[in-house]
């Protein structure tokens, strides 16, 4: 379902990092940290040891995150499709994909990768889904998932999980991160939320400051050595450009049904100055699974 092969590390140095940006008064209550200066720390990656003081303050943090609850109503349809991408076969080649974005990671110091798409229906999600679980199975560093596709969120689809509000009130500050990070296991949570129920969310770009603002307080707060975004196609509309800047590295998401070679070149155009462009991977997906793999 998921050829890694097609994951072309590309040699060269990353863009340099985004300027800081100033504060603003109008950032709600709930964001009342002096953030900014986590900036450079969390898109290059700069991670330091914690200190024995500052690792208890972020365990402390992780435990207060709230555990799983499963959707006591959750579709038979995706239940059968996550039954069978929980085959051996397709978690060997995301633990595959997983050690190989790892020691890139470390390679180029980067913390934040964005996972997108040309278009919708090539299985970001998924994909996204996927290498979550191959973390959370090693339990071995403090890793994020956040479902920044505000149109069209899936990935409590993929955990079979109840969702809360829509995310943009997390990225603009109206609700804590506690009100949308579920924990999968003591170092591994995922940002879930709901279609927003704004009805021209779709006319209206993220905020790039609010999103910035956000990021760095789940930095500051969580201390992720990795965090991962699903985010909306990236030829469908801005909003996948508005947060690109404030990725270090990007994966491609492809069909092997009906992206198209056009396609890729014109991602891989947008993608060369916004970040690290790490390369493309295949989505394949036949037979029964076809549906839910290409569905987001």
């Amino acid at each position: 379902m998921v050829d890694t092969t097609r994951l072309e590390k590309l040699l060269g140095r990353a863009p340099d990092p985004v300027a800081k940006r100033p504060g603003s008064a109008s950032v709600p209550a709930t964001r009342s940290m002096a953030l900014s200066g986590h900036r450079d720390m969390r898109r290059e990656g700069a991670a330091r040891a914690l200190s024995p003081q500052r690792l208890v303050q972020v365990e402390a943090q992780w435990d207060s995150l709230p555990g799983f609850r499963r959707n006591p109503k959750p579709d038979a349809a995706i239940s059968q499709f996550n039954k069978q991408a929980r085959a051996p076969e397709i978690i060997a080649m995301f633990d595959v994909l997983r050690t190989q974005l790892a020691q890139t990671f470390a390679e180029r110091r980067v913390r934040t990768l964005a996972i997108t798409a040309p278009l919708g229906g090539c299985g970001t999600s998924f994909v996204t889904a996927g290498l979550l679980a191959s973390f959370a199975r090693r339990n071995e560093q403090r890793v994020l998932a956040l479902d920044l596709n505000l149109a069209a969120p899936a990935l409590h689809r993929y955990f079979e999980l109840e969702t809360p509000g829509p995310m943009d009130r997390l990225i603009s500050g109206a609700a804590s991160p506690h009100e949308h990070l579920v924990k999968i296991t003591s170092r591994v949570a995922v940002g879930l939320g709901a279609a927003s129920t704004t009805p021209d969310l779709l006319t209206q770009s993220i905020s790039a400051h609010e999103l910035a603002e956000m990021l760095d307080e789940l930095t500051v707060e969580f201390a992720p050595e990795l965090v991962i975004c699903d985010l909306p196609p990236l030829l469908e509309g801005d909003a996948a450009m508005t947060i690109l800047p404030q990725m270090g590295a990007t994966l491609l998401v492809a069909d092997s049904t009906s992206t198209t070679a056009a396609e890729i070149t014109q991602c891989e155009r947008l993608l060369a100055e916004k970040s690290d462009f790490l390369g493309v991977i295949l989505n394949q997906t036949t037979g029964a699974v076809r549906g839910f793999g290409k569905r987001s």
